[in-house]
C-alpha cells in the first residue's frame, strides 16, 4: 500500500510514498535468500501542479515562533530572518491540515542560496566553515543563510508538539543548543515528537553544544510519516560524569513509522541511531535508511591523540531493538571504539527492555551496499534475555531474565567491512573481540532464524569471521554464509564459551563442528574465500565445511589463500579504503555459487555510497 503526501504548499512540492514490505515466507534453506520486498520512501520535487501557497508570515529577530505558529493556517509559510536567532522553545499546534495544506517553517533565504533538494546541508550554510574533528564541509563560501532556533532557558527541549500535530515541514533551519542552559547543561531533547504525523526535516542543522548534555537529536514516539532528509545532526552526547544516558542523533522507542532517513550526517556518542530500548506496545515499521554518513569524531575518544577533554558515554553506530521491514542501504558507518560497551558498530538485537516490551522483535531487515570501517567489531545478530531490572546500571550486570522476541528474515549482502580491529579500537583486549559477525542467543526459545550473510568483503583484526556464544545447541535455523571474501583473524569461525555454567554448543572439529552443533542441519556455508591472516601454522577455525559436511547442501567448497596478496585485489592497501575489485587473473573471479565474483559487488557499493562522505 502507498500513501502520498502530494503538493506541499510552498515553493517546491514534496511527494512521499511509503511502500510496505512483505514478510518472507518460510522457505527451504536451500532456496532461502532472506530477500523480502523492502520499504522505500520516495521524495521527488516538482513545480508542476503546486498550489499557490497560503499566507506568508515574515518573522524577524525577537518575534515569537510559537505565536506565529498559533495563528498560522494550514498551507501557510513562516519565513524566518536569515542569520537571526529566535529564542524560545515551541510546540507544533494540532491543526486540521492535510496532504495539500502543509505549514512550512523555513529560512527566508531564497532557495538558490541553499543546496538543492537531494543535496545535504552542512554547517557551512550557517557561516561555520568546519567543525573540529569532522570531515570538511564543502561549500563555496561560509555565509549564514540559515535561521537559528535556540530554545528557552530552563526547558529540556527546543521543538515539541501538541498531540495530533501534523503536516509540518522545516527547511533551512538551525535548531541548536547555543548554551542557553549553560556550557555544562543542555537540552535533553533538541526535537521531540509524540503522537505526531507527517513531519519533515529538510536541509536542517540540528545540534547540541560541544560539551552539553544534549541527549537526543530527533526523537519521535507513537508517530508516523516522519522524514529526516539532507540534514546534519551533530554534537549529540551525554557525559560519563553526569547521567551517562544513551544519546542518539535519531531514535524512537515506540514507533510507529513509516520513517525515511536519507542523505544525512548523523553524529552521536551513544548510538547514532537507536530503535527501541524501553516500554513499547508497537514496533517501528517500514524504515528506509539510505545514503547516510554515520560518524563519531575521534576527538571524543579519550585514548586518541586528538581527544578534546570531555568524555562521553560511547556505544554503537546503529542499534535496533524493535523494528520490522527495514532497509539499510548505501550508508557509511565510521569510527566506533570500546568504552560504554565493547565497540560493536551494528547491533540487530531485539530486546524486552526492563520487561516492558515482550513483543519487541527485529524482522524483515536488509543491510546492503554499505561501508563499515574503523571499529572494534562489525555486527551482532542476536536474540538475548534482557537482564536489566529497573534501577540497575545495565551492560550485562542486571539480575532480571526477561524473554526477548525473535530476530528473523535478515539479509546482509554486498557490504565492505574495513579496519574491524580490536587492537586499535579496544587496546588491551586479547581474545574475544575483533569479529565481523556475531550471532547467537541465551534464550530457551525465540532463537534467531532465516539469516543470510552473502557476498561481503571483510578485514578483521582480532577474533575473526563469525562467532557464536551462549545458548543451548541448535541456536539458528536456516542460516546461510555464502560467497564472502574475508580474513580469518585469530579465530576464524568459532564458538565462545558462555561461562557461568550456562549451556553451550561449543565442542571440537572447528567451523564444521560449530555449524553442526549450533545451527542444526539447515545451514549452508559454501564458496567463501577465507584468507589466513594470522602467523600460525594452521588456518584458524579449521576444518571448514567441505563435502560431505555441508549442512543442507549435498556438496560445498571453500577457498583458502595463504595471504591477501594471493587474493588478487586491484589495490589491497592493507584493507583500508583500497580498491577491492578482483583482477581478471584472480582465482576468485566468477567463482561464487551464483557465478559472480566472490566478495562484495564493489561497483554496487561504490554507486550506492557515492557522495555520502566528503
Amino acid at each position: 500500500m502507498c500513501h502520498y503526501l502530494n503538493s506541499l504548499r510552498f515553493f517546491l512540492a514534496l511527494n512521499i510514498c511509503f511502500i510496505a514490505a512483505l514478510p518472507v515466507a518460510a522457505q527451504s534453506p536451500g532456496s532461502f535468500d532472506g530477500q523480502a520486498e523492502l520499504p522505500r520512501v520516495y521524495i521527488k520535487s516538482s513545480l508542476a501542479d503546486t498550489p499557490a501557497p497560503g499566507k506568508v508570515w515574515k518573522l524577524t529577530a525577537g518575534d515569537s515562533v510559537q505565536a506565529a505558529l498559533n495563528r498560522a493556517a494550514c498551507g501557510d509559510i513562516l519565513e524566518l530572518q536569515p542569520a537571526a536567532t529566535f529564542d524560545g522553545s515551541f510546540a507544533l499546534p494540532s491543526k486540521p491540515c492535510d496532504d495539500s495544506h502543509w505549514i512550512v517553517l523555513r529560512t527566508a533565504s531564497p532557495d538558490s542560496s541553499l543546496p538543492g533538494e537531494g543535496t545535504r546541508i552542512s554547517p557551512c550554510y550557517a557561516g561555520i566553515a568546519s567543525l573540529p574533528g569532522r570531515p570538511a564541509s564543502p561549500c563555496d563560501s561560509a555565509q549564514n543563510v540559515m535561521s537559528r532556533i535556540g530554545g528557552s532557558k530552563g526547558n529540556n527541549k527546543i521543538v515539541s508538539n501538541e498531540a495530533g500535530a501534523n503536516h509540518y515541514r522545516f527547511v533551512g533551519l538551525e535548531i541548536a543548543d547555543t548554551g542557553t542552559n549553560g556550557p555544562a547543561g543542555g537540552f535533553w531533547n533538541i526535537v521531540t515528537l509524540k503522537d505526531a504525523s507527517h513531519i519533515v526535516f529538510d536541509r536542517c542543522w540540528i545540534h547540541g553544544s560541544p560539551t552539553g548534555e544534549d541527549v537526543k537529536g530527533v526523537d519521535f514516539e507513537a508517530s508516523s510519516y516522519i522524514a529526516i532528509v539532507d540534514s546534519f545532526i551533530s554534537d549529540i552526547h551525554s557525559k560519563t560524569s553526569a547521567n551517562g544516558a544513551d544519546s542518539s542523533a535519531i531514535g524512537s522507542v515506540s514507533g510507529v513509522g513509516p520513517v525515511k532517513v536519507v542523505n544525512n550526517f548523523l553524529e552521536a556518542a551513544g548510538e547514532n541511531v537507536l530503535w527501541g530500548g524501553g516500554h513499547a506496545d508497537t514496533t517501528l515499521s517500514d524504515i528506509e535508511f539510505r545514503h547516510n554518513y554515520v560518524f563519531k569524531p575521534l576527538t571524543w575518544w579519550h585514548k586518541h591523540s586528538s581527544f578534546f577533554g570531555t568524555q562521553f558515554a560511547v556505544k554503537n553506530l546503529y542499534e535496533t531493538k524493535n523494528s520490522t521491514r527495514e532497509l539499510i542501504e548505501g550508508n557509511i558507518f565510521e569510527n566506533n571504539w570500546a568504552q560504554g560497551q565493547k565497540g560493536t558498530a551494528i547491533l540487530l538485537t531485539p530486546k524486552n527492555q526492563y520487561g516492558q516490551c515482550p513483543a519487541c522483535t527485529v524482522r524483515d531487515l536488509t543491510f546492503r551496499y554499505n561501508i563499515l570501517r574503523h571499529t572494534v567489531n562489525g555486527m551482532t545478530i542476536a536474540a538475548t534475555l534482557a537482564s536489566t531490572c529497573r534501577g540497575e546500571p545495565g551492560n550485562g550486570t542486571g539480575h532480571c531474565r526477561f524473554l526477548s522476541g525473535e530476530i528473523a528474515n535478515v539479509n546482509v549482502h554486498d557490504n565492505i567491512f574495513e579496519d574491524v580491529n580490536t587492537k586499535t579500537y579496544f587496546p588491551g583486549d586479547c581474545c574475544t573481540n575483533g569479529w565481523l559477525w556475531s550471532i547467537g542467543t541465551d534464550q530457551e526459545k525465540n532463537w534467531p532464524h532465516d539469516v543470510v550473510i552473502e557476498h561481503n568483503t571483510g578485514f578483521p583484526t582480532g577474533t575473526g569471521i563469525l562467532v557464536t556464544s551462549d545458548g543451548p545447541q541448535v541456536q539458528v535455523e536456516n542460516f546461510v554464509f555464502r560467497n564472502n571474501l574475508v580474513g580469518s583473524g585469530d579465530g576464524g569461525i568459532r564458538v565462545f564459551p558462555p561461562g557461568g555454567g550456562r549451556p553451550t554448543c561449543m565442542g571440537p572439529d572447528g567451523a564444521v563442528g560449530m555449524m553442526e552443533r549450533c545451527f542444526g542441519k539447515s545451514w549452508i556455508l559454501t564458496n567463501n574465500v577465507i584468507v589466513q591472516t594470522n602467523d600460525k601454522a594452521n588456518l584458524p577455525g579449521d576444518p571448514y565445511p567441505k563435502t560431505p559436511h555441508c549442512g543442507a547442501l549435498k556438496s560445498c567448497e571453500q577457498f583458502f589463500p595463504k595471504d591477501w596478496k594471493a587474493v588478487g585485489f586491484v589495490d589491497y592497501r592493507e584493507g583500508v579504503q583500497g580498491d577491492y575489485h578482483l583482477r581478471p587473473s584472480s582465482h576468485y573471479r566468477k567463482a561464487g555459487s551464483d557465478g559472480k565474483d566472490i566478495g562484495a559487488d564493489v561497483d554496487a557499493v561504490l554507486a550506492a555510497t557515492k557522495g555520502v562522505a566528503p
